[in-house]
């Protein structure tokens, strides 16, 4: 891909916090007129985290922020680099960015199968609007980004929707008083190539306004051995922000602002693990060969996918309303926001170019629908190779509305009360295969031969399912698709703080009341083996005509009510030294499994429901300016009671045809770490710092894994289940139906991708070269230690140390610099995920692994005024 690129453009500030705790950033919406100068020259930062503006080394929360100055300073253009230059916060996708999830303190979620865009560990916010979903958020390359702001600890009682963990909050660029304007260009290797410009200009004295665009395009940083002259990973995106605001007085605002984004995305660069260096767990009677593997996932820096996947398109607008007034010492503030999301996503299946090997035979007649009288006994005349690959759809809209009003004075005591309502459809989201058809007759079917050993050129076998049912004309380009969701969350909540200051102390009390009212509906056909092709497409995100598909599921709909509160004390015992504690409670919202209908060949009835999960977390810090504010030193230390966790596993009807992925509550966990922040200006010029994050979650006595059950428990009855060779013990739990199963424990073992250990260690320099200019520079050194990629921890994946850094020469006015990140170009895998792979038992647990971005280096040059 050829591209245009264009990163942020600023003035370095040497005091810029890079991790944990709390540290420096631009401030949201409000805040941005507030920033005043300290008596040590030096930017007191405002940050809204408790919907008002505070000095951010004032807020007792644990804050890390980046203003677009900072994101530019550390060559951050992906939420991938956000992630790896921020301890306590991990970034993972997969499939050309198509699935979007953010870690804080290693509180992953165990359910990433289900209802993840609805709800996530982790929300996210643009200008103050919720994200439904995931698969359109990683464009702050090109969004006009003013700031970014991450919470961490659960944010539910003022932000409600989805922060059990944490919220990252993503604020646009707003009109200045001033004609001003910048522009920024990039080149870098590998056909980096990005523009974005920004001009804001008043029209009136009470009228002014903003409108910002960005362009970038890349070729990407992975081989495919299928097309060496295309790199795997490349992107082309643009995005169109604007905003326009309406001040006739200081007591009322009007601020009307939205975006427009678009993305295309190539395959990621991604290969499966080889069945053969499986080496533990259960072994296939039909193979010898074990069923999972036990280590550590070794990078590979060459894929060997089909090099004509259509790409991955996410398209998102949003506009919002804000509304703000002031009278006798009130603040009222109304927010209005409506999104829409169109997705649409693709990925190699059997991830290889060469496709996997069947058998063909050919329809006798319309009643012999197998090619023979046995499905498992059918004859074939011939080999081939068919790829296949997975697609993913996904339309979401959504309406919200916040009103808050609050005490807008210096008094002790402090009060807010608000209301939210939020409205989320999601009409259509839906996971097709696509088998390449185009090499078959109208009358031939698919039988499947050994992808071990070399069948012989003909012969008899199975006839395969999957593959016949899914046969489209050309699975590089399209995918069909059995059945599909629509869904809706209606969330009425309503809020409030209380807080006084009395002397060097400060108490604040906060809580939401907030109800979900949850509906799903799955739309199927029937698949009669005869009849490959009877699944359908669905062309790009239309939701399908009446009729597509003709079975309509059952109607789920449920509410799930909840209250989220926090309670916060902090003691200032100087005025640059701030001591606090907290406790808060955040919750996770419950759902449906309805990726299969209730049936005899389906999921239980019991399993159609999952309960929320909750946790309380504690946490006790500090926050501190010293030595005439030349360092700063922040540290926290926090202890997680995580209840009910929603875990990813396989429905338990023993007679379901396949398995079918479901969520299910299924144990509690414990996390209990620490994070720590220094930041010192050594002299005038130079400075240093660093940060550091351990965190070390845990399941309980009593969780359990109900996915790995073929792969793990040996044995034939209860008297005689095990454990296989690498995975945990067999423990016995109640069902739902009131029945047992047996399952693998994982207690005392760590949520999928949760990291344990991040650090990181910088040094920047500023050295005046003239009156007006001068020369700046930044190094960056950041490690994110290993994660296992699934619940029974027997796979390891991630640890890096990546080195970035960045050398300009700047005035106030025009900048040059050139930049560099993963300097050493250090090969990672970046994601891993399990699933079963196309042509092979789905018993055995593949890896799929994808690659971290390797080195980038480029030049951005950029003016403003």
């Amino acid at each position: 891909m050829k591209a245009l690129r264009a990163s942020g453009f600023a003035r370095s500030v040497l005091f810029t916090g890079v991790a944990l705790g709390s540290i420096t950033a631009a401030a949201p919406l409000a805040a941005q007129e507030t920033v005043a100068e300290d008596d040590g020259d030096r930017s007191e930062i405002v940050v809204t985290a408790r919907r008002r503006d505070e000095d951010i080394q004032s807020v007792p929360i644990s804050i890390n922020a980046y203003s677009a100055e900072d994101l530019a300073e550390r060559n951050i253009q992906t939420l991938a680099d956000l992630g790896n230059s921020t301890p306590g916060i991990v970034m993972n996708s997969i499939a050309g960015g198509n699935t979007q999830t953010i870690y804080i303190r290693g509180l992953a979620p165990g359910n990433t199968a289900n209802d993840l865009n609805v709800e996530a560990n982790v929300g996210v916010f643009i200008d103050g609007i919720y994200q439904t979903s995931r698969n359109t958020i990683d464009m702050i390359s090109v969004l006009d980004v003013g700031q970014i702001e991450i919470a961490k600890g659960p944010q539910s009682a003022l932000f409600g929707r989805s922060t059990f963990a944490g919220a990252m909050a993503i604020s646009t660029g707003k009109p200045t008083d001033d004609l001003s304007g910048s522009l920024q260009v990039t080149a870098g290797i590998d056909e980096d190539y990005r523009i974005r410009g920004a001009i804001s200009l008043p029209i009136s004295d009470t009228l002014k306004a903003r409108i910002a665009g960005g362009y970038v395009t890349y070729d990407g940083f992975g081989t495919n051995a299928a097309a060496r002259g295309d790199n795997l990973g490349g992107f082309e995106k643009y995005a169109v922000t604007g905003a326009l605001e309406f001040k006739p007085s200081e007591n009322f605002r009007a601020l009307l602002s939205g975006f427009y984004t678009h993305s295309e995305a190539e395959v990621s660069p991604v290969y499966g693990l080889p069945i053969r260096n499986l080496n533990c767990g259960n072994v296939n009677a039909a193979t010898g060969l074990p069923l999972l593997f036990c280590g550590e996932l070794a990078p590979q820096r060459v894929s060997d996918v089909s090099p004509r996947l259509n790409d991955t398109v996410a398209k998102n607008t949003q506009v919002s309303l804000t509304l703000e007034g002031r009278i006798a010492g009130v603040k009222a503030t109304s927010i209005t926001g409506l999104t829409w999301a169109d997705n649409r996503g693709t990925s190699d299946y059997d991830l290889t170019s060469g496709g996997t090997q069947f058998g063909v035979c050919t329809l006798g007649n319309a009643t012999n629908a197998s090619c023979g009288t046995n499905f498992l006994a059918a004859p074939y005349s011939r080999l081939t190779r068919v790829n296949f690959s997975i697609g993913t759809v996904e339309r979401v809209r959504t309406f919200s509305q916040e009103i808050r009003i609050q005490s807008d004075n210096e008094s002790p005591f402090q009060w807010i009360v608000g209301g939210y309502y939020f409205n989320s459809r999601i009409p259509l989201a839906a996971g097709g295969l696509g088998a390449d058809g185009a090499g078959l007759a109208a009358n031939e079917r698919l039988i499947q031969v050994s992808q071990l050993t070399t069948p012989a050129a003909t012969g008899v076998g199975p006839y395969d399912f999957t593959g016949n049912l899914f046969l489209v004309p050309d699975s590089n380009s399209g995918q069909v698709f059995g059945n599909y969701s629509s869904a809706s969350t209606k969330t009425f909540s309503i809020f409030g703080a209380l807080g006084y200051e009395f002397g060097d102390f400060r108490f604040n009390a906060e809580g939401r009341y907030n109800s979900d009212v949850k509906q799903a509906q799955v739309f199927s056909i029937l698949n009669p083996t005869s009849a490959p092709r009877v699944n359908q497409p669905i062309n790009g995100t239309t939701i399908p005509a009446a009729g597509t598909f003709p079975t309509a599921g059952p109607r789920f709909k449920r509410t799930f009510n909840s209250f989220t509160p926090r309670f916060t004390l902090d003691y200032r015992p100087a005025e640059d030294i701030l001591l606090y504690a907290s406790a808060a409670k955040g919750v996770r919202s419950g759902g449906f499994n309805t990726a299969n209908p209730v049936s005899a060949t389906g999921i239980l009835a019991s399993e159609v429901p999952y309960e929320e999960e909750t946790n309380w977390t504690y946490e006790a810090g500090f926050k501190s300016r010293l030595f005439e504010r030349r360092l700063t030193l922040n540290g926290a230390f926090f202890y997680v009671d995580w209840k009910d966790a929603q875990i990813s596993a396989f429905t338990q009807n023993p007679t379901a045809v396949n398995p079918v992925r479901i969520v299910q509550n299924a144990g509690a966990l414990r996390a209990k770490g620490f994070e720590m922040l220094a930041e010192f200006d050594v002299t005038d010029m130079f400075a240093i710092g660093g940060s550091f994050i351990y965190s070390d979650p845990k399941f309980r006595p009593g969780a359990y894994d109900g996915s790995q059950i073929p792969q793990c428990r040996t044995g034939t009855t209860p008297a005689t289940f095990g454990n296989a060779n690498g995975c945990p013990p067999i423990i016995a739990v109640p069902t739902a139906n009131g029945g047992t199963q047996f399952v693998p424990t994982l207690e005392g073992l760590r949520p999928t991708r949760s990291v344990k250990v991040q650090w990181n260690v910088h040094a920047t320099a500023d050295i005046p070269l003239s009156d007006d200019w001068a020369l700046r520079g930044r190094v960056d050194v950041n490690h994110t230690g290993p994660a296992f990629n699934n619940l029974i921890n027997t796979i390891s994946f991630g640890e890096r140390t990546l080195v970035n850094a960045r050398l300009a020469v700047e005035s106030d006015r025009f900048s040059i610099a050139l930049w560099g990140n993963n300097l050493f170009d250090k090969t990672y895998v970046q994601n891993s995920i399990n699933q079963p792979r196309a042509g092979f038992p789905a018993a055995f647990s593949i890896p799929e692994i994808y690659l971290g971005e390797g080195r980038r280096i480029g030049i951005t040059a950029g003016m403003k005024f």
